[in-house]
């Protein structure tokens, strides 16, 4: 392949990932803005006033119900449990109850950094009858979106949500939920869900003391090493030199063999220092860098076919 049209492949390829790694991370870390603290009440307070309600309504929609207050935890996990009474998925308590939707309203994020970074560890509702369905729909959620009306939301609905005028699906139906929008289709039962939205990380003085102590242990190690090493090797390669020189004249070639494979050993130690200082970049600054090696590449190529 025509040099110029290799190199242009591969700029292609190391901008799409970087454009990628991009959209990957456009949610935000709610502990990068908000977080537990002792030291800036503000920000302490606004991390505490987050949390949750159960909600619930039924096939008739003619009533909504909410379960009681679940606030966050240190570990950025906030979890609910809300017990659906079957009175109120049928009032007339004769076993016609239905479902219309049910699901969790996250309150209180900060407005302004929405969407957010979340997972879904637990989520299922337990039927009238003991029957445990696992809400995969509500699992698969991986980024808290404001809705229309406020909030994050994860809306759980037997069927679509369908706006009437343009015919678009606002929400989707959950497969597992699948009936219990008829008469006699659901009888209460327990809704259960636990989201996360991540712990503070570290302090970064902790970070850096650590790290320091880390590198310096093993720096000195690795210093002890080689030289122990080099030092062996140098002097089993002279001692090796001086008993064969007389024989077959291979001092030279002893020697060479001994130096090389000390420089060997620097320059693995250097590129795997490099490799760690690189991946600690992220994601775009190791795309930025994918893209010069390419470049450079691409020149020595260029000039070795010249």
């Amino acid at each position: 392949m025509n040099i110029k049209k290799l190199f242009a492949v591969m700029s292609a390829t190391a901008l799409a990932a970087s454009c990628f790694a991009i959209t990957a991370s456009a949610a935000t870390k709610l502990t990068d803005v908000v977080y537990p603290t002792e030291d800036n009440a503000e920000i302490n307070d606004a991390y505490y006033k987050i949390g949750a309600l159960g909600f619930f309504m039924n096939g008739n929609w003619d009533e909504w119900c909410q379960s009681e207050w679940a606030g966050i935890a240190d570990d950025g996990t906030i979890d609910m449990t809300y017990e659906i009474n079957k009175v109120l998925a049928d009032k007339t308590i004769s076993g016609k109850g239905s479902l219309g939707m049910m699901g969790i309203m996250v309150c209180n994020l900060p407005e302004e950094n929405y969407p957010y970074e979340v997972s879904v560890l637990e989520a299922t509702f337990t039927k009238d009858d003991g029957t445990v369905i696992e809400l995969e729909t509500a699992k698969a959620v991986t980024e808290a979106t404001k809705h229309p009306e406020g909030n994050f939301r994860i809306i759980l609905r037997p069927t679509d949500d369908v706006d009437e005028a343009s015919g678009e699906v606002k929400v989707k139906a959950a497969p597992e939920l699948a009936g219990m929008d008829q008469e006699g289709g659901f009888n209460g039962g327990t809704l259960h869900i636990k989201v996360d939205f991540g712990k503070k990380a570290a302090d970064d003085s902790s970070s850096q003391t650590d790290s320091s102590s880390n590198t310096d242990s093993s720096s000195t190690t690795d210093s002890s090493s080689k030289t122990d090493s080099s030092s062996t090797a140098s002097s089993s390669s002279t001692a090796s030199t001086a008993s064969t020189t007389s024989k077959a004249g291979t001092s030279t070639t002893s020697k060479a063999a001994t130096t090389g494979g000390a420089a060997g050993g620097s320059t693995s130690s250097a590129a795997t220092s490099d490799a760690t200082e690189s991946s600690g970049t992220g994601a775009a600054a190791g795309v930025a860098l994918a893209v010069g090696a390419l470049a450079a590449s691409a020149i020595v190529v260029s000039k070795k076919r010249r």
